[in-house]
């Protein structure tokens, strides 16, 4: 359209992740100020994308949890090649990419046009998630960029500690769908019905859903966990609860693309990942009202259920956070104790319940929207 500048987004594909999730609301929300293509690398748009949002994707395949290495390493070297081409013929004024190999060939990119703005964003905390490799790449590339913007301050704060960033960093929270009205709150059970815990998140090992599962004999209460997501370790961890009996108990629901509707039918979400970013789930989950319990890992449950606040918690028990119940990484006794606490103090989940729902309104897409266009513009304008 006449008089909107052009930006481009660069991402992996469009699923039910949560970096991915993030980039479709993005995109939706930034078409009102600007002509956005959204470029990717593998064929997969599984979200609603906006009708006025140009989508390119580098490769005709669709992108799978189980690609070969070598077909990944095709698909990087092709999109490091062509990634810059497309930005020319759709006269791209701004590049702003999400995840690490996206990132590296937003940095090649801008190395080979250095008038080009290119803003990189970092979804995952890099000392823990990044192998050696990895780690040398992202403190090579990062700094060749105008800027940077994470989904926490604990991300920043590792790069410019740990990988020597010297380039603006900035951070945009996570954008979610927010409700005007609360939903109806999820009593507890009557005596023959299960406790029902939902998680959600790919089925890989930074997720940590062995030690969810390797939880659930501790409980002396009846529980339901359904798992939403697909991954690497579907059938390890379907194996694992085979093994343990737990097949009556844990149920595997792969992707939804109704995720709001379904964690609405719970009586609390569980995540337990051994890091993260800002945990897309934890914020759709306390939109919905339905009380949180988290591990306390880098990044992003801290400052989502404490305000940052630090805490220590005690091995095998759980803190009662601001917004939720939180516990140590890899805490099987203490996730079984929050578990149960949940299960027998209605009461304190009602009202993280409310607690929770309000707290997620800083988070609307309308208002983290403004703040990306603010950070966009900022840079659009730098001559």
């Amino acid at each position: 359209m006449k008089n909107k500048k052009n930006i481009a987004l660069f991402a992996a594909f469009i699923s039910y992740s949560g970096t991915e999730r993030v980039v479709c609301r993005l995109a939706n929300e930034l078409v009102k100020y600007y002509n956005v293509t959204l470029v990717l690398m593998f064929n997969t748009v599984d979200l609603a994308i906006h009708k006025d949002v140009q989508i390119i994707p580098i490769s005709k395949m669709k992108h799978h949890y189980n690609h070969a290495a070598s077909t990944k390493l095709k698909t990087f070297l092709y999109s490091a090649i062509i990634y810059s081409k497309i930005l020319k013929e759709n006269n791209i004024d701004i590049s702003i990419s999400f995840l690490v190999k996206q990132n590296i060939i937003n940095s090649i990119t801008k190395m080979r046009n250095p008038k080009l703005k290119t803003i990189i964003s970092e979804r995952c905390f890099p000392s823990k998630t990044y192998d050696s490799t990895g780690k040398k790449l992202v403190k090579y590339f990062y700094n060749k960029n105008d800027a940077l913007f994470s989904n926490s301050i604990h991300i920043n704060k590792d790069l410019s500690e740990n990988f020597d960033l010297n380039i603006p960093s900035y951070v945009l929270y996570n954008p979610i769908y927010t409700l005007e009205q609360q939903p109806d709150f999820v009593k507890n059970p009557k005596e023959k019905n299960p406790f029902k815990i939902i998680a959600v998140g790919r089925l890989n090992p930074v997720k940590n859903y062995k030690s969810l599962i390797e939880t659930i004999p501790l409980l002396e209460e009846k529980v339901e966990l359904n798992i939403y997501g697909a991954g690497i370790l579907e059938e390890d961890l379907k194996n694992l609860t085979n093994s343990l009996k737990l097949n009556e108990l844990i149920i595997f629901k792969g992707n939804s693309n109704s995720i709001d509707q379904e964690i609405q039918k719970h009586h609390c979400l569980v995540l337990t990942s051994l890091s993260e970013g800002f945990p897309n789930v934890i914020l759709e989950a306390m939109s919905l009202g339905v009380p949180v319990i988290a591990t306390n890992c880098m990044s992003g449950p801290l400052e989502l259920l404490n305000d940052n606040e630090e805490v220590e918690i005690e091995i095998g028990n759980f803190y009662k956070a601001k917004y939720g119940l939180l516990v140590n990484v890899d805490d099987k006794q203490g996730l079984a104790k929050a578990i149960s606490y949940y299960k027998n103090q209605e009461d304190v989940r009602k009202n993280y319940s409310n607690l929770s729902f309000q707290k997620a309104k800083q988070y609307d897409i309308s208002e983290i929207g403004k703040q990306t266009k603010n950070l966009i513009d900022k840079y659009l304008c730098v001559e």
